[in-house]
């Protein structure tokens, strides 16, 4: 069952009882979010159009912040998302994302609402896709520029953290696109350098030390 609790930055977040994580810190929930994927991820592409995919869609957070910044910065962004496990519509409909960042609530139960399995024009520079699929299953011939990698701890899913799947995420990459993820251990760096990726450490948010930017370069 999913229960959703409080971060440190009053951003609600969600504690999954089956893996025993939240979706995100503990530390802050939107500050985690604009530090990892906002800040060293859609802000370091100067494209005006975008195409970015979300490993792990979650509580909408990433989806939500990326389509804020879209429409400040007025950059096309082609969104797709992958999460195995929506949350219901109980949950997402209480989070309380939009209060803090200035933002209306219909424009995060949009994102949750919208069709799975389609193409939905959610505002002018926005359009999103998601996908009900495990990772592994999950193929596109879609080139991205970005990749938000959110998936839960190496010590929960160890299987979304190896060889195989950053092979995969490495070619699923434009030759100048990259990949952002809040996880900087030191087995995930060296398997990111074993299929190709140049790795970037970076300061990581409040309560990480570091975070990584793995980079794929022709």
């Amino acid at each position: 069952m999913n229960k959703i609790v409080i971060t440190n930055d009053g951003s609600h977040s969600i504690f999954n009882d089956k893996i025993n994580e939240c979706y995100h810190s503990k530390h802050g929930a939107i500050v985690e979010a604009e530090h990892v994927f906002i800040r060293n991820g859609f802000s370091r592409s100067i494209k005006k159009d975008l195409s970015i995919l979300e490993i792990g869609m979650g509580t909408g957070l990433n989806t939500l912040l990326t389509k804020q910044k879209a429409n400040i910065k007025k950059v096309n962004v082609s969104y797709h998302a992958i999460e195995l496990y929506p949350i219901k519509k109980n949950v997402f409909s209480k989070l309380n994302f939009t209060d803090l960042i200035g933002m209306h609530q219909q424009e995060l139960l949009d994102i949750h609402i919208c069709d799975w399995g389609k193409h939905n024009i959610i505002d002018k520079y926005f359009n999103l896709r998601k996908d009900c699929i495990d990772l592994e299953s999950f193929t596109t011939n879609t080139k991205f520029d970005i990749i938000y990698f959110d998936a839960f701890s190496p010590e929960k899913q160890p299987e979304l953290w190896s060889e195989q799947i950053f092979r995969k995420m490495f070619d699923l990459l434009e030759d100048d696109g990259f990949l952002v993820t809040y996880c900087a251990k030191g087995t995930v760096k060296r398997t990111m350098k074993k299929v190709g990726f140049d790795i970037e450490v970076l300061d990581g948010p409040p309560g990480k030390r570091q975070m990584t930017k793995a980079n794929k370069t022709s």
